[in-house]
């Protein structure tokens, strides 16, 4: 069996570094897009027909604008049109509350898609559901870690019936330490998971994949989405029975900070990507200079933070830090 997983898409109408496409949809919004549907295509051309979503396809917590519901709608029709079927879990940022509800939860539209094709299924309960023979596990997103262990070991108590527990592979929403550098430790790690004795566990909600071992991974979101996933890895994730998991790096264009980088280092950071630069003080004219620079060695949009200083010829006050951004 060969299915795929992916998480944290926050599609959402972003606005830097966007711009609207003659079609009326926001050019960020597009490239995340691409890749779920890139994704999709990975797993049916390698023979599978199982997408999984641990949450966060949305990014408005309690809110759907229909420039972006519709394009993604769109989209999840298309992939079930391809004959894949689609589970997916809500991730905090897909529900009005801190619960996880039916009522409540932005995805429940999406499972209100009728096309002929693949199913979707969102599942708001911990459950495991078997797919061509092969055992998937899912807790939606919990907003304590004591919910979390109930819905786990709900999952475990399940699989123990049917002698199945390790050969169950689970999906939840929920961050893991050690996944995210200087992020302070939330009390969920990766011994806390593995304990259960399921094959693996993927967990979304950190924007970074990162292999925690003993089948505990951090799925990490499908694409770049702000400053904060500088030097994250994005994509998605192909599992399958003789190759086990494999990471697709994304290819929507990624956050960079070159601050300190070399001139050959920032030449390869700029190219297809959103960079930005930090430094001392510079003029006007340098900062042109080098915004025009970046600009050629391809980067889609740029930031310079830097105070602003005073050239020699210039008589007016010095003017405090400024941060320019641009869409190329």
């Amino acid at each position: 069996m060969t299915y795929g997983v992916v998480s944290d898409i926050h599609a959402h109408a972003w606005n830097t570094f966007s711009k609207t496409n003659p079609d009326g949809v926001n050019s960020r919004l597009r490239m995340i897009l691409d890749e779920l549907v890139r994704a999709a295509r990975t797993v049916k051309t390698a023979g599978g027909s199982t997408l999984v979503v641990a949450g966060d396809i949305f990014h408005s917590r309690g809110t759907i604008d229909p420039e972006v519901l519709n394009p993604v709608r769109q989209t999840f029709e298309n992939i079930l049109g391809m004959g894949l079927d689609v589970e997916i879990i809500p991730g905090n940022h897909d529900l009005k509350s801190r619960g996880t509800t039916e009522l409540g939860s932005s995805v429940q539209n999406l499972a209100q898609i009728s096309i002929t094709g693949g199913q979707l299924r969102v599942h708001n309960q911990p459950v495991i559901v078997t797919v061509n023979d092969h055992n998937l596990g899912f807790v939606p997103w919990c907003y304590s870690h004591e919910e979390l262990h109930e819905g786990l070991e709900t999952l475990r108590t399940m699989a123990a019936k049917s002698n199945v527990t390790d050969q169950v592979d689970v999906f939840i929403h929920a961050g893991i330490d050690g996944v995210l550098s200087g992020m302070p430790a939330s009390g969920l790690t990766p011994a806390d998971l593995s304990k259960y004795g399921f094959r693996r566990v993927f967990a979304g909600h950190y924007h970074n994949h990162a292999d925690m071992g003993d089948g505990v991974y951090s799925i990490g979101a499908t694409t770049h989405h702000s400053w904060r996933d500088v030097n994250a890895r994005a994509g998605f994730l192909t599992v399958n029975d003789v190759g086990g998991v494999t990471f697709n790096d994304t290819m929507a264009p990624k956050f960079e900070d070159i601050t300190g980088f070399d001139e050959m280092e920032m030449e390869l950071a700029c190219k297809g990507n959103y960079v930005r630069f930090s430094g001392p003080a510079m003029t006007q004219q340098d900062i042109d200079l080098l915004r025009q620079q970046l600009n050629a060695w391809g980067a889609l949009g740029v930031s310079i933070q830097v105070p602003k200083a005073i050239s020699q010829a210039a008589t007016a006050s010095p003017v405090k830090g400024k941060n320019l951004d641009t869409v190329v």
